[in-house]
């Protein structure tokens, strides 16, 4: 009986979270962070000139960020590449291109699975 009555009780939980809609993730960033700006401005009471300043401070972060961001991912890369030699000296020959082909096909699926959803959410897809 219990189960019964869980069952029911996460069917109908599951049923309210697909009830949901979803938010575009690529909303318009923009229009969010000038919201905010204007939001801070009011509950801090913060002239012109500390709005502009904290705007700048804003963009600067986000210039870091991405630099962080872009320093991390070259890191990746060359452990990927190190992973890639250390796994060709265990393979044989053979097992090695199987191991390849694999990691392609694997790639190419994540890939299509991505593109759906960026379609699902309507946003622009490159």
């Amino acid at each position: 009986m219990k189960k019964l009555i869980l069952s029911a009780a996460f069917l109908g939980l599951g049923v309210f979270g697909f009830a949901q809609q979803s938010k575009s993730i690529s909303g318009d960033h923009t229009q969010k962070k000038a919201e905010r700006l204007q939001k801070m401005k009011q509950e801090l009471n913060l002239t012109d000139a500390q709005v502009l300043q904290l705007k700048t401070l804003h963009e600067k972060k986000a210039v870091e960020r991405k630099a962080d961001f872009d320093a991390k991912k070259v890191d990746r890369m060359q452990k990927m590449k190190e992973n890639e030699a250390e796994m060709q000296k265990i393979l044989t020959p053979d097992q090695f291109k199987k191991y390849q082909e694999i990691k392609a096909k694997k790639m190419a699926d994540r890939k299509a699975k991505f593109q759906d959803r960026k379609k699902v959410d309507g946003a622009v897809v490159k």
